[in-house]
């Protein structure tokens, strides 16, 4: 059987520190999770400016009666007074990260709710009092799973420079 063998033998010690710091790199990953943090923070926050899902499709507009009701931005979807959009945030660790938002109504909102989903007022009204659409806000779009991918990336290329 004919054959070849090749043996590649490293001895320089620039390129055992590159690979050294990728392995480092590839150990702690929470400087990229923070950056995958901070990318998705931002691109969460556009979409009540877009007033989109991470998809792009538009947010189911607010009901006749609810928008009767409002104060403001009578024709803004879950931005009355920017808690939600300004209660965004995420946690960061060695090989993970989580957005999310504190506020209680952030999963009615993210997945919908029918009206009387969580009961009754001590006067016997539905809570909600009427169905509340799905308006997701959390995910990730195919443009955000790229940059992500770009993100770690770079962080790998700049752990062997």
């Amino acid at each position: 059987m004919a054959g070849a063998t090749l043996h590649v033998e490293v001895d320089d010690a620039r390129v055992r520190a590159a690979l050294n710091r990728l392995q480092a790199a590839g150990t702690d990953l929470r400087p990229v999770m923070e950056d995958v943090g901070e990318y998705l923070l931002r691109t969460t926050r556009e979409r009540f400016r877009d007033q989109e899902d991470p998809d792009g499709a538009p947010w189911a507009p607010i009901s006749p009666a609810y928008r009767a009701r409002k104060r403001r931005k009578q024709n803004m979807v879950l931005t009355l007074d920017g808690y939600l959009r300004g209660g965004l945030t995420y946690q960061a660790d060695s090989d993970s990260v989580v957005i999310g938002s504190p506020s209680i109504y952030a999963g009615t909102h993210q997945f919908g709710a029918k009206k009387g989903a969580f009961g009754t007022t001590s006067r016997g009204s539905p809570i909600p009092w009427g169905d509340i659409p799905a308006r997701p806000i959390f995910g990730l779009s195919g443009a955000d799973e790229t940059e992500v991918v770009d993100i770690v990336l770079d962080h790998l290329r700049d752990a062997v420079r």
